[in-house]
């Protein structure tokens, strides 16, 4: 040997003495078998760290929090939309505010009926506006799992516009909902839909 020769392993961090030191094999992970340089304080394959033994632990994932989404509906007349059923004789009330409902449960009835089961929000469009066009379950609100709702029609006697005084959506085929959407429904009512900051 050198004079600056000295055996492989003979130097280094505590515990890369034994086989490895002596130059059989090099040092290996105790946690996943890798190959361990003498200088590493952490196996770069596993991440174990080699001075104390602390193992590696999964990252702890934490969920995102996404903020409740929120909806309202406000509820009013609306002259154009009444003008276009001026042939069933009926006269668009004045001096009828807004009118603005929290949209609270997973299904939301829209129409003129007394009162629904409990599991049911309704909308009694006959007290918020008058509009004797309105049949008893006129349309249906279904929240949907990520928190917006789709709206759907039943089979109404007059039928229910979304966006449009003329075009009627399909019978029982639920439509998506977006932030300022606009329903038209009975004789003069019109429903817009709004998210709200939760």
């Amino acid at each position: 040997m050198g004079l600056n020769s000295e055996p492989i392993g003979s130097s280094g961090p505590p515990g890369a003495h034994g086989p490895a030191a002596a130059g059989r094999m090099p040092a290996r992970c105790p946690n996943c078998d890798g190959t361990r340089r003498p200088a590493e304080r952490f196996c770069p394959r596993c991440r174990y760290e080699f001075a104390t033994g602390r193992r590696p632990q999964p990252p702890v994932l934490v969920p995102l929090r996404r903020p409740a989404t929120r909806w309202e509906l406000r509820v009013d007349t609306d002259d154009g939309y009444a003008s276009t059923r001026a042939a069933d004789g009926l006269a668009t009330p004045a001096g009828r505010p807004t009118v603005v409902v929290p949209l609270e449960r997973p299904t939301v009835v829209i129409g003129g009926m007394a009162g629904p089961p409990d599991e049911e929000q309704l909308v009694n469009l006959r007290d918020l506006t008058g509009d004797p066009g309105v049949s008893k379950v006129h349309a249906l609100l279904s929240r949907r799992a990520d928190g917006n709702y789709r709206l759907s029609d039943p089979g109404s006697m007059n039928g229910t516009r979304l966006n449009s005084h003329e075009v009627r959506i399909p019978r029982n085929r639920p439509t998506p909902l977006r932030d300022g959407d606009q329903i038209f429904v009975g004789a003069w009512t019109r429903l817009t839909i709004r998210r709200t900051a939760s």
